[in-house]
C-alpha cells in the first residue's frame, strides 16, 4: 500500500499507525531477508520508500527548485510534473529505466510543512536492492531525520489456504524470533504485523511496537500466491 502525505498525516493501508520518534528510520535488510527466505517464495522485486520533513528554511523555496536539486543529486532525471489539491502542492519526477522505477516527490502542505520523498521499485528479483537503499540513505539523510520502509516481494507457485498462509507467516516470524502483534484475515488476503528484537527501530500500531509485516494473497493476474515482507510495514498493494 503506497504512502502519501495528506493534511499532515502519512497515510497507510492500516489505520492507527504512528511514527515513533524522529530518529533515522533505516530499513534493516538482513532480518527482512531472513524472514523472506523462510517463506520459500521466489524473489520478484522490492519497494523502498524514504522520506524526510524539511526544515522551515525550505519553505521559501519552490517545490520545482527543490525537486530539481534532488534530481541532480540522485541522477534520477525527467520532466517535472506538478499537482495541487485541497491542502497540498506537489512536484514529481518519474524515471523508468533498466528494471527500476524511481519517483522523486516534493510536497508542501497548507501548513507550510514540506516533505521530500524517494520511492524506488525494482522488478528484477533483488538486484540493485543494496545500492538503491544506500542511495536513498545517503541523499535524504543530508536533509533531516530519515524515515525508511522496505518491502520484499515474491511468489509461491500454488494457491494457499488460510491455514497454509498462516503457517508461512509463522515460519517466517520464527526465523527472526518475531511475535505477532496484529493480524487481519479476509477471504482475499492475510496480513500479520509483528515485532522482533533483530530490528531495532519500530512504529506503533494500535499501541504496540511493530517492525515487521507479512501479507499473502492470491494474485489472479499471475496465478500465484503473492508474498510481501516489509519493515516496519508493507508499503505495496496487496
Amino acid at each position: 500500500m503506497r504512502n502519501w502525505i495528506r493534511n499532515g498525516l502519512w497515510l497507510t493501508g492500516i489505520a492507527f499507525v504512528l511514527w515513533a520518534g524522529a530518529s533515522v528510520r533505516a530499513a534493516v535488510v538482513s532480518p527482512v531477508m531472513t524472514a523472506f527466505r523462510a517463506t520459500k517464495a521466489h524473489p520478484a522485486g522490492f519497494s523502498i520508500n524514504g522520506w524526510v520533513e524539511l526544515s522551515p528554511s525550505f519553505r521559501s523555496q519552490s517545490l520545482e527548485h527543490i525537486i530539481r536539486r534532488l534530481s541532480r543529486k540522485t541522477h534520477i532525471q525527467g520532466a517535472v510534473h506538478t499537482e495541487q489539491g485541497t491542502g497540498y502542492q506537489k512536484a514529481v519526477i518519474d524515471q523508468h529505466i533498466a528494471g527500476f522505477s524511481s519517483e522523486l516527490i516534493a510536497e508542501r502542505l497548507a501548513s507550510g510543512s514540506t516533505y521530500l520523498v524517494i520511492d524506488r521499485v525494482g522488478t528484477q528479483r533483488f538486484s540493485g536492492l543494496e545500492e538503491s537503499l544506500g542511495l536513498i540513505r545517503h541523499v535524504l539523510h543530508g536533509y533531516g531525520p530519515l524515515h525508511c520502509s522496505l518491502t520484499l516481494q515474491g511468489t509461491l507457485p500454488q494457491r494457499l489456504s488460510t491455514p497454509q498462509a498462516k503457517q508461512v507467516v509463522d515460519q517466517a516470524f520464527r526465523s527472526i524470533a518475531a511475535k505477532s502483534v496484529n493480524g487481519i484475515t479476509t477471504a482475499h488476503y492475510i496480513s500479520v504485523a509483528g515485532d522482533t528484537g533483530f530490528i531495532h527501530n519500530h512504529d506503533v500500531l494500535q499501541g504496540h511496537p511493530v517492525n515487521i509485516q507479512m501479507a499473502l494473497n492470491y494474485n489472479t493476474y499471475l496465478h500465484r500466491e503473492q508474498v510481501d515482507v516489509g519493515t516496519p510495514l508493507v508499503t505495496v498493494t496487496y
